[in-house]
């Protein structure tokens, strides 16, 4: 490939970013605007544009897909792949993350900007539970790791055997479910 060609390839790469950066924070200060928060505390309001901007740049940016493409896998992988290994949220915000994502993909059903918002919509609501299970999991066995640093030596090394289980291997199977390899899809970053 020519300089010249590489030069050009990066130009355009910048313009895309620009324009899925500008369409990012339009499409998140309009969903703020909505009726659907209407009457939201500020908290519930600064979630939903944490949760909206994040999705949005999951799937520009991990993803490299345009809005139109987004389907219920990207909804899945991002609640169940990209929140709990990239976001830190608050209690609130979990309670919260499948009303949110579900506000936003209707309004982006609304206007026209996606096609399939009933289906995203379903797959929010089967996969709240394995997220909510997912998102207490690590808390929980943090908790468990203090307490057991505390203790005698032999709970500790119950811990470190509890830690060593929950690591998936570089070769294993990605537990996002894609078929490939861990090192070849989540692993990658």
């Amino acid at each position: 490939m020519a300089l010249a060609d590489i030069q050009k390839k990066n130009a355009e790469d910048r313009k895309r970013e620009k324009r899925l950066v500008h369409t990012t924070n339009a499409l998140s200060r309009e969903y703020l605007a909505s009726p659907a928060l209407k009457g939201k505390t500020k908290t519930y309001k600064d979630a939903a544009e944490y949760l909206t901007k994040s999705l949005l740049d999951y799937l520009f940016f991990e993803e490299k897909k345009e809005l139109r493409e987004l389907h219920e896998n990207h909804i899945r992988n991002f609640m169940l792949v990209f929140v709990p290994s990239k976001l830190s949220l608050s209690a609130p915000t979990m309670e919260h993350i499948s009303d949110i994502l579900t506000g936003f993909i209707d309004f982006l059903d609304v206007s026209g900007q996606i096609k399939n918002g009933d289906h995203i919509k379903d797959t929010i609501k089967k996969e709240k539970k394995s997220f909510q299970k997912m998102m207490l999991t690590p808390a929980k066995s943090a908790r468990t790791k203090r307490s057991d640093a505390s203790n005698k030596t032999s709970k500790t090394k119950t811990a470190k055997k509890t830690e060593t289980e929950e690591k998936v291997g570089r070769n294993d199977p990605c537990p996002c479910g894609s078929g490939k390899k861990f090192k070849k899809c989540c692993g990658q970053n």
